[in-house]
């Protein structure tokens, strides 16, 4: 009887197993199915025995083909990258033994074709009724094209945040809600002569005219977008600068703001207003060009056809005497031309040694015999004890324009005992020349003073000069980076100023 309830009791236990055998293979079925039918890779660890289970996905997720015969033991480590091995298998005994909480992480495991692959890995222990674990399972998702696509935006948002920091234009962004400038690149701080500690402001603190605010803010209402808008800024450190300014309305997820670059245009409006400048100079010069260059070839036609019809010896004399004077006055101005064409050509000074007193008696005997010098009186004075290095060319135009218009315009004196004079003085220093030329001339009227510079200005009605020489002294002057004055009275005389700066010691170091 024992042995029989023996037989029965261990029949009941063995049918218990078999049932629960089933149940287990039955569930590891469907694990399988499931597995093979996943779309990411699953894995389990038996940590007692050591037996490895691999789904299909996850071979073929590899480059592997299904009924492929793999060594699953130590498959897994021998495709880590070397690089990631390390991590990947640390992080992974540590989470079996309960160091770390969870087990995700990413990793590279080499696939068939020899590429690597990226892998995103989860886990799960399963713990007996002691809390000892006794399996690993979890899952692999290939994350390669959202690494790819991850690297592309890390890549673009490096490529952005150079050019950003690094554009030669003035970059920032501007929350529309309230106008605060979130960002702001390095070139637009420059701009701005603003420092980084202080880069909290508003888009509108900068235009120096509130109506400029007014119409940016308006346009950029109306159209989202505004492209060269000019306006003027005020900078930091109190100085203006004009910037042409570009904006485009961008509305994201999170919240809406203005894309806005801005440059530096100063050089530009400068640039335009010297432009105008010339090309008004250049109406002027053209039409006062072709008036002095017809004006004595009408003459001369005229006088050629009195010519042809005048037999008395006299009048012939007199006839060719006018005829000689209209050649000249156009020969003179013809020379005045090139002079200044020449002038504008030489941008950088030649510096030679200059010997004054050569200069000076060269420029009176050139004119002496020109113009009539009965009672004038030319006295000249020249300290030049240190040398003095200069434009040779340039000297010369100031010396003979100056000199040229003191004889020219010298006053009609009725008493034959009285006296014109020119006094002209030069010293040299150091640092430069001073040259005074002074007469008892005509003098030049006071509201007519500053318009003697101006190009085909005459000072006198009865002048018979191109009106280019005193401009052509102006461009000397300034191309030389020196400085005249002039002090003049009608009736009493004319006094002009000219210092030169010394080129002397930058001759030398040479």
């Amino acid at each position: 009887m024992n042995i029989s309830k023996e037989n029965i009791s261990l029949e009941k236990e063995n049918l218990q197993l078999k049932n629960e055998l089933a149940g287990v293979k039955k569930k590891l079925a469907q694990y399988q199915y499931a597995a093979a039918g996943a779309n990411e890779g699953l894995w389990d660890r038996n940590l007692i025995t050591g037996e490895v289970f691999i789904s299909p996905p996850w071979i073929t997720m590899l480059g592997f083909q299904k009924d492929d015969s793999i060594e699953k033991s130590q498959l897994w480590e021998n495709l880590l990258h070397p690089e990631d091995k390390e991590n990947a298998v640390n992080s992974l005994e540590e989470f079996i033994s309960g160091k770390r909480q969870e087990y995700n992480i990413q990793f590279r495991l080499k696939h068939q074709k020899g590429h690597y692959i990226w892998v995103q890995s989860t886990a799960q222990l399963t713990l007996d009724k002691d809390g000892q674990p006794i399996r690993v399972s979890g899952s692999h998702r290939d994350i390669t094209e959202k690494k790819r696509s991850e690297e592309i935006i890390k890549t673009s948002e490096q490529k952005y945040k150079h050019f950003f920091q690094n554009s030669l234009i003035g970059i920032m962004r501007v929350r529309k809600s309230d106008l605060e400038v979130t960002e702001i690149n390095q070139k637009g701080l420059n701009i701005l002569a603003l420092s980084e500690k202080k880069r909290h402001m508003k888009m509108t603190d900068p235009f120096k005219d509130k109506e400029d605010v007014n119409k940016f803010l308006e346009q950029l209402t109306d159209r989202e977008s505004i492209e060269e808008f000019e306006a003027k800024f005020e900078r930091w450190d109190e100085s203006e600068t004009w910037v042409s300014i570009s904006a485009l309305e961008i509305e994201s997820e999170e919240t809406a703001y203005y894309d806005i670059i801005f440059r530096d245009i100063s050089e530009f409006k400068e640039n335009l207003v010297e432009l105008q400048r010339l090309n008004f100079e250049l109406d002027n010069f053209v039409y006062h060009a072709s008036h002095d260059i017809r004006s004595p070839l009408r003459s001369l036609m005229g006088l050629i056809d009195i010519l042809k019809t005048e037999t008395r010896t006299g009048e012939i004399r007199k006839i060719i005497e006018m005829i000689t004077g209209s050649i000249n006055r156009l020969d003179k101005f013809v020379v005045d031309l090139l002079a200044m064409s020449r002038d504008n050509r030489l941008e950088e000074p030649d510096t030679v040694p200059i010997n004054f007193m050569v200069e000076v008696n060269n420029s009176i005997t050139n004119f002496h015999h020109v113009y009539t010098t009965k009672n004038l009186e030319i006295r000249t004075k020249i300290i030049q004890w240190y040398p003095f290095y200069s434009d040779l060319t340039k000297i010369r135009i100031i010396l003979n324009n100056l000199i040229s218009n003191s004889i020219k315009y010298r006053k009609v004196l009725e008493n034959e005992k009285e006296f014109s004079y020119i006094n002209i003085t030069i010293e040299t220093s150091e640092k430069e020349a001073e040259i005074i030329i002074e007469d008892n001339g005509e003098g030049i009227p006071k509201d007519k003073l500053q318009k003697i510079f101006d190009m085909f200005y005459r000072a006198s009605e009865n002048s018979e000069g191109s009106g280019l020489g005193m401009y052509i002294v102006k461009n000397v002057i300034k191309k030389l980076n020196a400085k005249i004055d002039v002090d003049s009275k009608e009736g009493v005389g004319t006094k002009f100023t000219i210092k030169v700066p010394n080129s002397f010691k930058l001759e030398n170091s040479k």
